[in-house]
């Protein structure tokens, strides 16, 4: 048996998920509050508050470390809120102590899904929050402390409450129940069908998360009329977790007759929750399922078709088809997440390297409002932090290196999102000392992984020799870069995805990295094509033109070994892709040019014939092809057809650039 208990087990994946929601708050409060050093009454509140549900929530889950840790935490800042509205110039002991408390309980929530999870050492970190609560409560460095507040009940009573006709009521909830304004919330919802008119305060209870500490200190004020004002105060009395109860002032509307009780339903003022929190493993299973079924119902349609059932398929298949694609769109809908999620984790490691190498850095990050898979946007995270490192490590001088230089001492760095149909398009960019060819082909030598001339490699392709695995331009190893494991491994996260990378640098000026990731993993709408024997597929968001071979084949031109055709005034790869993957046969002259353009690359495809646009599941190649088996080929990926056969998916944009280097693959 672990750690927990049965009852602990069972709660252990609610705690995680509250545990994981409150570290994200303090995480974004703390970058915010760090970048203008100082801190809002409001941060300070915050603060106290995610300690104190910590301390709650812990404690309940027999951690009795982290909610000691939690609640010495919960001390420190409590004098904070109690003797200043404010910290005008925060220390940066104190930033490293709260970043040090979120680092262990990420650590520790980590591992406490493991069979063999014990808790972790809390003592110094403890000592650490007991040591500075006792050093700035012993100095004046504060400021003019406030004067104390009055702990009077009539302060903190709602006057403006108290003068309108009902009955006013306070209910106190049990020390430490947690979550008080669920709780608070549930009591109250139990009395509404009683009453013709109902009010709270705080207001809208089961959204007024902020508040929970509020109604922990305060309680819950509530102002209701009804007819059968006993029963309704028999419900709050024996409410779950409701301590105290006691009526605060009962007042008549004076010649006014009450309404009759409304009905349940009527509940107005007090929405039930529109959102509910679901395990992501239970929307992967969905999805998969929603997978299956299409590909399933591609098999039935060809069926259909193959035994002459076309009013059957046109019809009650037709119409479960459309069910089956709604249901997918759903859930893909369900699993999108913002892309700003990521910029925390993006500026919480970029805190700690530039203080580590001790640079400055001025971030920006600019992703608006969209949205991405919820997988996706986590491959796109592991990705970004390699870029970060790299970007601070061997791209952003040091502040005398940028002076001499004629720069601000202080770097910069760009993240900006934009969204494409059915990708996003996401960019790193630097001002820093950029990428020098010279030493990328120097490094590539003393490694022997050059396999032409120096002279004949373009500048993308010296580019893409950083992509080598084990390729680093630094000689010495350091905690976050030197060796050799970083933009190799970006290119592997986000082939995985599906996505490519580029890389733009100017010696002196900085870099730019960019990453192309669709928006989805589950489906994709392709076209789909035959080669002789051979069905491939690229996704629609790239194809532009169908144009007949036979009237277009004078246009085409052999241009140092390779085809190119004339389009719209200019001259694009022809790709024979019976030749490139050397099928045989020859093309009929029935076939077609598709012209297609990606995000860098344009080109056309030549093939036998088309097949129709379709929404299909498109299955990563196994690990067994090698990991550069996609960048080798141009193979992306494997859909099934409704024929049981398989379809190859084409990336484009490696397609096209092997096509122009002359590697035909054989």
């Amino acid at each position: 048996m672990g750690y927990f208990d049965e009852d602990a087990q069972e709660m252990l994946e609610v705690y995680l998920m509250e545990a994981k929601q409150l570290t994200e708050q303090l995480g974004a409060v703390l970058l915010e509050t760090e970048k203008k050093n100082a801190f809002t009454g409001e941060d300070i509140h915050n603060i106290f508050r995610i300690m104190h549900t910590l301390k709650s929530s812990s404690a309940m889950m027999g951690l009795k470390g982290l909610s000691s840790l939690a609640h010495t935490m919960e001390d420190l800042f409590s004098w904070f809120r109690e003797q200043q509205e404010g910290i005008e110039q925060a220390e940066t002991e104190l930033f490293d102590l709260l970043y040090a408390f979120s680092d262990y309980i990420e650590d520790e929530m980590k591992c406490m899904v493991l069979a063999g999870y014990e808790p972790g050492d809390t003592s110094v970190l403890e000592a650490g929050a007991k040591d500075y609560l006792k050093k700035i409560s012993s100095e004046q460095v504060c400021g003019e402390i406030k004067e104390q507040k009055s702990a009077g009940e009539e302060d903190d009573r709602p006057r403006e409450m108290l003068e309108k006709p009902g009955v006013i009521v306070r209910i106190r909830l049990e020390e430490g129940c947690r979550m008080e304004n669920i709780r608070a919330f549930m009591v109250v919802r139990q009395i509404t069908g009683l009453c013709t008119e109902l009010e709270t305060l705080p207001a809208n209870l089961e959204s007024a998360q902020s508040e929970a500490e509020q109604i922990a200190e305060h309680g819950v004020f509530i102002r209701f009329q009804s007819e059968h004002k006993e029963q309704v105060m028999d419900i709050l009395r024996g409410g779950l977790f409701v301590a105290q109860c006691e009526i605060l002032k009962e007042n008549t509307a004076a010649g006014k007759k009450e309404p009759e009780p409304a009905a349940p339903a009527a509940a107005a003022s007090n929405p039930e929750n529109d959102f509910l929190n679901v395990r992501s493993d239970r929307l992967d299973r969905l999805q998969n399922l929603a997978r299956e079924m299409i590909i399933q119902m591609m098999s039935l349609e060809a069926q259909l078709e193959e035994n002459g059932m076309s009013d059957l398929k046109e019809g009650t298949a037709h119409q479960i088809n459309r069910l089956i694609s709604e249901v997918e769109r759903t859930v893909m809908e369900m699993r999108m997440v913002p892309v700003e999620r990521i910029v925390p984790k993006v500026r919480r490691i970029l805190r700690d390297i530039c203080r580590d190498e001790k640079k400055e850095v001025d971030f920006k990050a600019s992703c608006g409002d969209i949205e991405a898979d919820k997988s996706v946007v986590e491959y796109i995270s592991e990705a970004l932090l390699h870029l970060i490192r790299n970007a601070v490590d061997h791209g952003i001088e040091p502040p005398e290196e940028r002076i001499a230089a004629g720069k601000d001492p202080k770097g910069k760095i760009e993240f900006n999102v934009e969204s494409t149909v059915g990708e996003v398009l996401i960019t790193i960019s630097d001002d820093g000392r950029g990428i020098s060819q010279d030493k990328i082909l120097e490094k590539s030598r003393s490694m022997g992984i050059l396999s032409k001339p120096e002279e004949e490699y373009s500048r993308q392709e010296i580019m893409d020799l950083l992509l080598h695995p084990g390729f680093t331009t630094k000689d010495v190893v350091t905690e976050y870069s030197g060796r050799g494991v970083g933009l190799d491994v970006v290119k592997n996260v986000l082939e995985n995805a599906g996505g490519n990378l580029y890389i733009e640098s100017e010696t002196g000026k900085g870099s730019t990295f960019t990453l192309v990731v669709p928006l989805t993993l589950a489906t994709m709408e392709c076209i789909r094509f035959r080669v002789g024997e051979y069905r491939f597929s690229i996704p629609a968001r790239y194809v532009f033109r169908f144009l007949e071979y036979g009237k277009n084949r004078q246009n085409i031109q052999e241009i140092n070994g390779r085809n190119y055709i004339l389009f719209e005034e200019r001259m694009v790869p022809l790709v024979d892709l019976r030749k490139f993957y050397s099928l045989g046969g020859e093309t009929p002259d029935t076939a077609a040019i598709v012209y297609a353009k990606g995000t860098e690359k344009e080109g056309c495809l030549l093939v036998d014939s088309m097949y129709e646009q379709k929404r299909i599941v498109i299955k990563q190649l196994p690990a067994l092809f090698g990991v550069d088996f996609r960048r080798k080929t141009g193979a992306s990926g494997m859909s099934i057809m409704g024929s049981g056969k398989i379809c190859t998916a084409l990336d484009l944009e490696i397609l096209f650039d092997l096509y122009e280097r002359g590697n035909i693959w054989r």
